[in-house]
């Protein structure tokens, strides 16, 4: 069978749509259009991080762009939870989000509607992960506490060589753009040259009629042209000719005529 037209242009779309989404757990600085990719920190088996700091009495679970791993989380709806503490009892600081943002300069990440804060039950609880560049730590470095809200929000540091950027481009940006056009090309390619042999092998064709969905190009390119005469027409309408204004009507010839006819 013989490429068809629709299904290029949906495979197209799809190349196209897959180009132009960011990668999960990445980001582009909108400044520099350098690439942050923050998924070496995600954990997708073993035990998710602990974050210490402020001596603070909540035992903590955190993860990265990816759900926690551990299964006792005594709390409601535990499949989406990224972020967990517990002091008497568990409870969620967060939803799971796997798209990173720059606040500024700042590289964050932020996990919202968590468990509803205490004396206040019209927020919920959040996480804010602040994320630094930084070579010298050991390993992948470690999330820190340092600051908390009334048991609301909760913020954390995490310097890490995972927040540097990459050499790599993010999606929709130049290199998502060329890939993305060289893959059109190569589809395009694909479909000429196959729509031509097939053609000319089992339709005989010859010519022009070689050509994929011949037919539909040819009625194409006349509905085309038939439009541009037309509006060709109407906006370049040719003025009448002015050799002929101010001409006397047939009444002035006769009036003449008899004045001549009255002097002869």
């Amino acid at each position: 069978m013989h490429p068809k037209l629709p299904a290029i242009f949906l495979a197209l779309f799809a190349i196209g749509a897959y180009a132009a989404d960011p990668l999960d757990c990445s980001v582009s600085h909108p400044s520099s259009g350098k690439l942050y990719d923050l998924s070496p920190l995600s954990r997708d088996s073993g035990d998710d991080w602990e974050p210490d700091g402020l001596d603070s009495e909540y035992k903590f679970k955190l993860n990265v762009c990816h759900s926690l791993l551990y299964k006792e989380l005594d709390v409601k709806n535990p499949e989406n939870i990224a972020s967990w503490a517990k002091k008497t009892k568990g409870t969620s600081l967060g939803l799971l989000s796997k798209q990173p943002k720059f606040r500024g300069d700042n590289l964050i990440l932020e996990y919202k509607d968590g468990d509803e804060c205490p004396n206040a039950p019209n927020y919920h609880k959040s996480t804010l992960i602040h994320f630094t560049c930084d070579v010298n730590v050991e390993g992948k470095g470690k999330p820190v506490l340092i600051s908390e809200t009334n048991g609301c929000q909760f913020v954390f540091e995490w310097r890490t060589p995972a927040a540097c950027p990459t050499d790599r481009v993010a999606r929709g940006d130049n290199g998502g753009s060329s890939v993305f056009w060289t893959l059109i090309g190569v589809f395009v390619a694909v479909y000429i040259i196959g729509g031509v042999a097939y053609n000319r092998v089992v339709h005989n064709a010859r010519g022009l009629k070689q050509i994929p969905n011949y037919k539909l190009w040819a009625e194409g390119l006349d509905f085309i042209k038939d439009m541009a005469i037309i509006l060709f027409s109407k906006c370049y309408r040719p003025r009448r000719s002015q050799s002929y204004h101010n001409l006397p009507i047939d009444s002035e010839v006769n009036t003449l005529i008899d004045d001549d006819d009255d002097e002869v």
